[in-house]
């Protein structure tokens, strides 16, 4: 089995019944990682990536977010996965959120969060339940302003929901964004 067999082999593991057969798809995928820019010493322009959020859709979205060890020539080491239901308005701002809350665990992003969310436990946070509009202005701007110095690859399908929201990566000025677009080589024959 691949490097990438035992990845997906293993996330498979740590997924609880109910996301697999309530979320079944994969419709977006943003890989993030240190920024290490082209002039670095071995590098092709790649990415070390540290961790994983997956947005998988069906009856509703939700971002996964899996923290591990991607790149390092051991078989990977992943995480449980933190789960957040993002808003219907901003569900790429609310993984790069997660990301700053749960994985960097950026302590002035989790600051001003934390004025309007009280919760103890953010490991699954339905966003749209308690802010339906999304997170208050603040949130989103600690993130963009305070998201620095790393490498993001965004992968977003078709018809994702997270393909409204592809603009916002614009607002984050201190990330290295590459957006893949994706293509269909032979479509499926309906």
């Amino acid at each position: 089995m691949g490097q990438l067999g035992r990845i997906f082999g293993r996330l498979y593991e740590t997924w609880s019944w109910d996301i697999v057969l309530f979320m079944r798809e994969t419709t977006a995928e943003i890989w993030i990682g240190p920024a290490q820019g082209s002039e670095w010493m071995g590098t092709q322009g790649g990415l070390n990536a540290t961790h994983l959020l997956l947005l998988r859709e069906n009856s509703r979205p939700a971002w996964m977010l899996f923290p591990g060890n991607f790149y390092d020539s051991k078989p990977p080491q992943i995480g449980r996965p933190k789960i957040w239901i993002p808003s219907f308005k901003h569900p790429i701002e609310d993984a790069l959120l997660l990301f700053g809350v749960m994985g960097a665990k950026i302590p002035e992003v989790r600051a001003v969060l934390s004025e309007f969310d009280k919760s103890r436990s953010r490991t699954r946070l339905d966003i749209d339940e308690k802010f339906p509009n999304g997170f208050p202005k603040p949130v989103y701007t600690a993130s963009q302003r305070h998201l620095i110095d790393l490498h993001v690859v965004v992968n977003i399908g078709d018809y994702s929901h997270a393909k409204q929201d592809q603009d916002a990566l614009k607002k984050y000025k201190g990330l290295d964004i590459e957006v893949r677009k994706t293509s269909f080589i032979q479509p499926r024959k309906k």
